[in-house]
């Protein structure tokens, strides 16, 4: 036993001597290759997103923390391949193996990515961002959240609805708070014996008096249709995009009781229905 014992202990002991200090020396290596690209990834993740929030181009958030994410995640990979081939593992088959496993990962999840390529185009052209208020196809509401493969709309009755980026970006996109302003367009219609002068200084005097329409732009009033049963106006303001709800409703509210204050009447479709009697000989 003792020499069997002596045996194995000369063995661990030349094995220490010979290989031992290589593979100490290695994974040192090892544990200092990785600790250099995780600080490297970190430096690269801070550049980024620094070098995005500089740029002219003013990406959006979720952007920058996707390109800072790629930059420093490529990093890591490579280091972690550089550690590992200084171990003496085959990174050439390892590599190889990644590309066939990603191939496959492709063809499994092909509409995942192409929900990923619309949210970069998202990402990239800005259509919307957190908070506005927008119509994608035949959705409207608010943009409660995005990701890179879905984007989360809250309704105006409190739903949410979650739309795969693929069908976002193939559908019209109607930003309705992309820009400060917005107009107000109203058609009121009066009766066909009204003075036309009359009425088109009512509807003007009608904007002038509301505090939340806009001096610039101009507020417009005309003629804009000759309708079967009125003459229409085209009643139209700017306001700030925030107040058009309130403002639209209140303008609505105001009209009926200024056409009344003028003795203006809002005509109604009216149909005349002829009676003839029938003989009865007939």
């Amino acid at each position: 036993m003792s020499a069997e014992w002596s045996e194995a202990s000369e063995f661990v002991t030349t094995w220490l001597a010979t290989e031992g200090l290589t593979l100490g020396r290695n994974i040192l290596a090892f544990l200092l290759i990785l600790a250099v690209g995780y600080l490297v990834a970190k430096l690269a993740r801070r550049s980024v997103v620094s070098a995005l929030r500089r740029s002219h181009l003013q990406p959006s958030p979720l952007f920058q923390q996707f390109a800072a994410n790629v930059a420093s995640k490529s990093i890591l990979l490579v280091t972690l391949i550089i550690a590992l081939s200084n171990l003496g593992v085959d990174t050439a088959a390892l590599v190889a193996g990644l590309g066939v496993s990603g191939l496959i990962i492709g063809f499994a999840l092909q509409d995942t990515l192409s929900n990923f390529a619309s949210g970069m185009m998202i990402l990239m052209y800005q259509p919307f961002d957190v908070g506005h208020f927008v119509e994608v196809g035949d959705i409207m509401g608010t943009v409660d959240d995005m990701t890179l493969v879905s984007t989360i709309l809250k309704t105006p009755d409190n739903k949410l609805v979650t739309m795969p980026n693929n069908k976002v970006w193939g559908s019209p996109i109607t930003n309705f708070t992309a820009t400060g302003v917005r107009r107000i367009d109203l058609v009121v219609g009066v009766a066909y014996d009204t003075d036309i002068d009359e009425a088109r200084e009512v509807f003007a005097e009608l904007l002038d008096s509301n505090e939340g329409v806009l001096e610039d732009p101009e507020p417009i009033v005309w003629v804009g249709e000759l309708n079967n049963s009125s003459i229409d106006f085209f009643v139209r303001g700017w306001v700030e995009t925030a107040d058009f709800w309130a403002v639209r409703s209140d303008l609505l509210r105001q009209v009926k009781y200024y056409l009344d204050d003028a003795g203006i009447g809002i005509p109604f479709p009216q149909r005349e229905v002829w009676m003839h009697e029938m003989d009865d000989a007939a």
